[in-house]
């Protein structure tokens, strides 16, 4: 396990960890005993430490972040898996197996035949296979393409949306004393372009790897598809919406309320409850959370310390969270509170997929291309793996943002 396994499978626990207790507290309807506060903060210290070392202490496009990978595969599902040994301890292991100098800690002692040293050793009678199992790298949370209204576009299309309402107004009645006309206030209109932006990567590899490993091609495919699905996740919350698609942030309607100045509150459930009224009712059938998990747990941490034991948060049999019974989902780009240097939470929550619309050119399968040719001359096979896609917000009002601090 490299050091970002190790790193990620870390944050879960903790994150996991935190749950658990608050989960406890609430269920007894005490505050955290001062033990329980003491290591619940030791671990949110951990955190800190862990997402600076995995370079995401400030919101990012990171790739190495935690996450369930059996959750986000549009093409297939593709479980990670925890070795019992270091990469580089298992290195030095398969080479202690064909030489004598180096690595000697691992070789038998006091044998005459042993599975270490010279081909006169017996190292020659001694067979060397790789596992046909690749253990990935923990997937992070993505949950943007699930939340918009996704199409397939053939070419670029424009899409209309209404950007003012018709207003009507009381008429008085026409009569001898004179005419009274009803006013005229037609709905203003405008449109916005669905384009095509790729996103993709490419691997190259040795002819005789390919051969010699079978698990290799099917690995790749699959670690090309999770690299898309990341590079996606950030665009689809936070892309400018210039030269590539339209994020989350900053493009639907800022939430207020009598805990709220400006959009921006100190987390606590009196401005989450304000944020949910800010949403227009006709949005509330297909209304969800989205924010970064650690966000949420920051919140339920709160209201425990706060002595507030109504059931805000709710868990089903999976583990999928709900909040004021509508249901949460999680986002490693979501932009999470950090005190230094100085950064918001932010919350949505509304109709997403009636505010955003997304539209995959083609297809919305990722595309995987095999091309044997490239660089044949060297030797070598290139896997190529791409999706052209854009995001735009048309429909502002169905999702309410709300920036959260200290």
């Amino acid at each position: 396990m490299n050091e970002s396994q190790e790193l990620n499978r870390k944050k879960n626990d903790i994150l996991n960890a935190q749950t658990q207790m608050l989960n406890s507290a609430m269920a007894g309807h005490r505050n955290l005993s001062a033990s329980e506060e003491a290591s619940f903060n030791n671990m949110t210290k951990s955190l800190d430490v862990i997402n600076q070392r995995l370079g995401i202490a400030s919101p990012s496009s990171s790739t190495t972040t935690t996450g369930n990978p059996n959750q986000f595969f549009a093409m297939g599902d593709h479980s990670s898996a925890i070795l019992n040994t270091t990469t580089e301890r298992a290195a030095d292991f398969w080479k202690s197996l064909s030489s004598k100098s180096s690595f000697e800690h691992y070789l038998f002692r006091n044998a005459a035949l042993g599975e270490g040293g010279t081909s006169q050793d017996g190292s020659a009678l001694v067979p060397i296979s790789t596992s046909k199992y690749i253990p990935a790298e923990s997937m992070v949370e993505c949950s943007a393409r699930q939340l918009s209204r996704v199409i397939v576009s053939k070419m670029d299309l424009n899409l209309p949306y209404q950007s003012a309402k018709t207003i009507a107004a009381q008429k008085n009645e026409s009569n001898n004393s004179g005419t009274n006309s009803f006013s005229t206030n037609v709905p203003s209109f405008s449109t916005t372009k669905l384009s095509a932006f790729t996103i993709g990567n490419s691997v190259t590899i040795s002819t005789e790897l390919l051969e010699d490993s079978q698990a290799a091609e099917a690995f790749i495919v699959a670690d090309l598809q999770r690299a898309i699905r990341v590079a996606e996740e950030t665009l689809f919350i936070s892309g400018s919406g210039t030269s590539e698609p339209q994020g989350y942030l900053g493009n639907f309607t800022t939430a207020t309320g009598s805990s709220i100045t400006a959009g921006t509150a100190a987390l606590g459930i009196d401005p989450i409850l304000d944020t949910l009224g800010s949403l227009n009712r006709s949005y509330y059938a297909n209304a969800k959370w989205l924010v970064n998990r650690q966000e949420a747990i920051r919140l339920y941490k709160a209201q425990v310390a706060a002595s507030q034991y109504q059931v805000y948060f709710s868990f089903d049999t999976s583990g999928n969270w709900r909040l004021l019974g509508y249901p949460m989902e999680f986002s490693y780009e979501m932009p999470q509170y950090i005190s230094s240097p100085a950064q918001n939470g932010v919350w949505l929550f509304g109709d997403f997929s009636a505010g955003a619309t997304l539209a995959d050119r083609g297809t919305s399968a990722i595309r995987i291309k095999v091309l044997d040719e490239v660089a044949a001359l060297s030797g070598q096979v290139v896997l190529l793996g791409f999706r052209r896609v854009d995001q735009r917000i048309v429909l502002a009002e169905s999702v309410i943002e709300l920036q959260t601090t200290s």
